[in-house]
């Protein structure tokens, strides 16, 4: 039947070979392209392949092929994904969740990473914990550097055009409000 169709039977539980391109047994071993193609079926013996002693043997297995990394222990909360089954066995704890910003990510985290809102809620956590900052250092009678941190010294010096504008649209905005306020206040 296959003869019929025009095909030649194919061995069809035989291996694929790299750039083989669906030949049969027989043409495979007619056609000797490690001779031709430098590098040709390198890949096909292992004795002939360089990483095999850095190859991991199978009998190994992934988990044992390391020691066991020992449990970092968490002092107050660390958040994971609802994807993870287990935590980390090391995680940084620089910035530990607190205020309103780490009650909105303790919301946002019961979300599947999938989900519109624990993105939405996680970002909304990261603004208040900014605003949460700058009340922090107020409270600590530091008195934020805004034109320093929003680096508009280095803005002026490398980017003039990018200030201006900015510096233009702040002016526009500005007098707007005052020019409303007056004009509400007036009325």
């Amino acid at each position: 039947m296959d003869q019929a169709l025009g095909s030649s039977t194919r061995d069809v539980l035989d291996p694929p070979i790299p750039g083989g391109h669906g030949l049969t047994t027989g043409e495979r071993q007619s056609i000797d392209l490690s001779a031709s193609i430098p590098g040709w079926g390198s890949d096909l013996d292992p004795s002939r392949r360089p990483g095999v002693p850095r190859d991991k043997a199978p009998e190994i297995g992934v988990e044992t092929l390391y020691p066991a990394i020992q449990q970092q222990q968490a002092r107050h909360t660390i958040h994971k994904s609802t994807e993870h089954g287990r935590l980390t066995p090391v995680f940084g704890t620089s910035c530990p969740p607190r205020g309103l910003s780490g009650v909105l990510r303790d919301f946002g985290y019961h979300f599947s990473e999938g989900r519109l809102a624990r993105w939405l809620t996680l970002v909304f956590a990261d603004r208040v914990d900014m605003i949460e900052g700058i009340f922090s250092d107020l409270f600590h009678l530091h008195i934020p550097n805004i034109p320093k941190e929003m680096g508009l010294g280095a803005e002026l010096k490398y980017n003039r055009e990018a200030f201006a504008r900015k510096t233009a649209i702040t002016v526009g905005v500005v007098a707007f409000g005052l020019l409303a306020w007056g004009l509400w206040r007036k009325r």
